[in-house]
């Protein structure tokens, strides 16, 4: 498995733009997308918002904000946000035929490398991988809300999901 460098972030809303912020702050360049332009546009203050609470509960210093920020991109096209990301997070409203069809999306836009992960409480992995042609990179990354003050993530092996995916995932968040 090649490294993690670029991790794309599909959904920009309750629980997406906390898994932007989170990657970003772990220092990996991060791209958001979402099918709103008002959500989208809403989510660097929202994360200043995020980062204001950790600051009155000293959990966060003081320009952690803009550090976080610097390493987020905001993307209204799908294939530029996705086209050479190693990691893709799926974070949108709860609809199987719509995932279906990004994962079936996502299959022709992102490199052969890319794992693609789905933030679904309510899909398994079995149910998206089909959609593809890497039915070993899909698997779960449930995150529990608010991702940036949760620290816990439950990855979900679908069928076929790989080891080496699950391997992978699992290192990066425990990192």
């Amino acid at each position: 498995m090649s490294e993690i460098r670029t991790v794309a972030v599909l959904g920009a809303g309750t629980m997406g733009h906390g898994i932007a912020q989170e990657w970003a702050q772990a220092g990996y360049r991060v791209r958001c997308t979402d099918a709103s332009g008002a959500v989208l546009d809403a989510v660097p203050e929202r994360i200043r918002q995020n980062y204001r609470l950790l600051e009155n509960a000293e959990a966060a210093a003081p320009g952690q904000a803009d550090q976080t920020l610097a390493n987020l991109s905001l993307h209204t096209d799908l294939g530029g946000c996705v086209q050479d990301a190693d990691l893709v997070i799926e974070a949108m409203a709860e609809d199987l035929a719509d995932k279906q069809a990004l994962f079936e999306r996502l299959d022709a836009l992102c490199p052969p490398h890319t794992i693609l992960a789905s933030n679904s409480s309510s899909f398994m992995p079995g149910q998206l991988a089909p959609s593809t042609r890497r039915p070993e990179k899909v698997l779960g990354a449930h995150y529990f809300n608010p991702p940036y003050l949760v620290p816990l993530v439950e990855l979900i092996r679908g069928p076929e999901t790989g080891d080496e995916t699950v391997a992978t995932l699992e290192r990066l968040l425990k990192g």
